[in-house]
Parts: C-alpha cells; structure tokens; sequence
C-alpha cells in the first residue's frame, strides 16, 4: 500500500490527509472499524487529492452521505441486493456506481455495484488494487505527466 501512495505522492499535488480524530469519527458514525490499508489512504489524502480522484465521491466531505446514495440507487434499481452493517461503501461515481468493503474481514475484496445490474461484483482483491488501477487509467488517460 505504501508503494502505491508514494507514487501518487510522488505525481499529485495538494494531497491532504485526516487526521485520526476525523477517521475515528467516520469509525463511529458507521460503527465498523475501518481496515488499515483503507485508513492509511485516509491519513494521506482523505480530506483532498488534488487532481487525482478530482470529481468522484470518495473524500471526507461525502464519507457520511455514501452509504445512503447507495441503499437510493439500490431501492431505485429494485435490487433485492441488501448493504450489511459491515460493508462500507467508500466510493461513488456520478450517482450510478458505487463500490463497497467488508469491514468484517481484513483487506476485503472490493465491490462495485453500477446501476442496472442488481447485485454487486467483485472487481478488485483489495482496496490496494483498487487505488492502483485508479491511479494508472488517469495516468493512461494522460491526466499526469
């Protein structure tokens, strides 16, 4: 995990992290203890990542609206697919995918749900994974130099 946030250190500016008051408070808010990969992205860029991740729901000023953007888009799909306490939803895009982790297991698979397709799937082995291939498609996109 660390290596993969080095790079983006290394190629974004503006980074702006949490500090562990603000995690616990995200802890507490959704009773569930958060895993360390996913905390260790919080702590380096939770509040601002600059250009990278630049329009998607995932920084601390939508952390505490997610989980009620996804159970919306569940009920508006009528999937009869149910969040469960543990799995915290991390990330939107554009209201119509969210992706999600079991917070009852160490370094959980990641889950995308997009809208129309009434359950979840598996995309990434963990939410490293996720932040990498993130990170690669804007670089392939030409987003960094």
């Amino acid at each position: 995990m660390n290596k993969i946030i080095e790079i983006i250190k290394k190629n974004v500016s503006n980074l702006k992290g949490l500090n562990s008051c603000q995690i616990k408070k995200i802890e507490q808010f959704y009773n569930v203890q958060l895993p360390k990969e996913y905390k260790i992205f919080l702590s380096e860029m939770g509040y601002d990542a600059g250009d990278f991740m630049r329009g998607e729901d995932c920084f601390y000023d939508r952390i505490f609206e997610l989980r009620e953007y996804a159970t919306d888009l569940l009920e508006e799909d009528g999937s009869d697919f149910k969040l469960e306490q543990e799995h915290y939803v991390f990330y939107s895009h554009q209201g119509y995918i969210f992706a999600f982790f079991d917070t009852s297991k160490d370094n959980s698979e990641i889950y995308y749900y997009t809208e129309g397709d009434m359950h979840p799937t598996i995309k990434y082995s963990n939410f490293e994974s996720f932040l990498k291939d993130y990170y690669e498609n804007m670089q392939n996109d030409g987003d960094f130099s």
